[in-house]
């Protein structure tokens, strides 16, 4: 379990992979072990979804650290477990690509000679630094390489074998509604594309299924009947209201989604009700459902709650929701925020501060950093348009 550091200070604000904290490591004492610590320790929520690779390389470049603390990290670690340094790898995969050319011989030697070599090679091919001229071969690296370790040409043949199966696409089968009913009742996978093209069909039996708690699962919950419920659109709102307002927790979640999408701001006090609950209880997915139905309502009682939300999560990507809410509810406080939201870790959480970023002179120049920078390449079709706006006066 992460014990993370007061969200004000510079520790955690990295720790949650903030541009705040990327904007204060040149100056701040004691930045070099704090993003150390970072790399080494990975202070993702969630790692299957966060991001911190691109942020942690681009801040070893920017304070020039040497990668000696990293290699030992590597090393110290022999067991079967690859999750302690699979950020690390990451992080080192990436460096090449910005000009930090001593991160290649780090990782070549423990491609080779590392107990989590397939890791290293995933970090490696995923990265891109592969496709850079002379850095590990002229031409064809991955095949190159593969003829002097065995290793290597293991992982290679498995790569090939993967890519080489054929992609079956399935047929589309148009369903009367008693059929689809029949596929809700069976269950399995077949269950959510049922419920789904009911909801598409404005069909309000959906409601009705939604209700059904003999549907759900161990998780007390029914896969695709929230997304039924999003293609019912303003039908499901009354029974939602109904809903938000009872005991069942799986309605109030459904309740609130529905609120968030297509609700009015009659609804206000409910949505910052549930974001308070969220918040509180730092479920910081669940956040983001309210956190954008009060943005898009523009109401702006929330904006306290959710400058807090943004300050407090450790949930990098809700980080999205909660600037845009602001964008929406607080305009002016969400200028500071998307400002700071160009350096966060989240690729997500730069495009959507490119499109809502004031005009001054180091937004623009932090937006032409990130229309070449070669980490973040799903970024530089947003800070391109959002530069060319602002070079039009828009």
């Amino acid at each position: 379990m992460i014990e993370y550091d007061d969200p004000a200070s510079f520790r955690g604000q990295l720790q949650r992979g903030r541009g705040a904290a990327a904007r204060r490591a040149p100056t701040e004492p004691g930045a070099a072990d704090a993003v150390y610590e970072c790399v080494v320790t990975d202070t993702r929520w969630d790692r299957q979804v966060e991001q911190r690779d691109s942020y942690l390389a681009r801040l070893i470049t920017r304070l020039a650290l040497p990668l000696a603390p990293i290699e030992q990290h590597l090393s110290s670690h022999n067991d079967e477990d690859d999750e302690p340094v699979e950020l690390a790898l990451q992080v080192l995969a990436l460096l090449p690509m910005i000009g930090r050319l001593d991160a290649v011989a780090v990782l070549r030697r423990y491609a080779t000679e590392g107990p989590h070599w397939a890791t290293a090679l995933e970090a490696i091919s995923t990265s891109g630094a592969m496709k850079l001229p002379a850095i590990w071969c002229d031409t064809e690296p991955w095949t190159t390489f593969a003829r002097s370790q065995p290793r290597i040409r293991r992982i290679v043949d498995q790569r090939k074998s993967s890519q080489a199966r054929p992609h079956h696409s399935q047929k589309s089968t148009t369903y009367e509604t008693e059929d689809l009913m029949r596929l809700v009742a069976a269950g399995g996978p077949e269950r959510r594309q049922a419920l789904e093209e009911l909801g598409r069909r404005g069909d309000r039996t959906v409601l009705d299924l939604a209700e059904d708690s003999a549907l759900r699962n161990a998780t007390g919950w029914t896969p695709g009947i929230a997304q039924a419920l999003h293609h019912l659109g303003p039908a499901a709102l009354p029974r939602a209201r109904i809903w938000i307002a009872g005991d069942d927790n799986t309605l109030v979640a459904l309740g609130e989604r529905v609120l968030a999408e297509v609700g009015d701001r009659s609804d206000a006090s409910q949505l910052l009700s549930a974001l308070r609950r969220a918040t509180t209880a730092g479920n910081w997915c669940a956040a983001e459902i309210p956190a954008r139905g009060l943005g898009r309502l523009k109401i702006p009682e929330a904006a306290t709650d959710l400058m807090a939300a943004w300050e407090d999560t450790v949930h990098s990507p809700a980080r999205e929701a909660f600037l845009e809410a602001l964008q929406g509810c607080a305009p002016h406080n969400a200028d500071a925020v998307a400002a700071e939201a160009l350096d966060d870790c989240e690729p997500t959480v730069q495009r959507r501060a490119c499109e809502g970023v004031p005009d001054t002179t180091a937004v623009r120049s932090r937006l032409q950093e990130l229309a070449d920078d070669p980490l973040t390449p799903e970024i530089h079709e947003a800070a391109n348009t959002k530069l060319l706006l602002l070079t039009k006066g828009l």
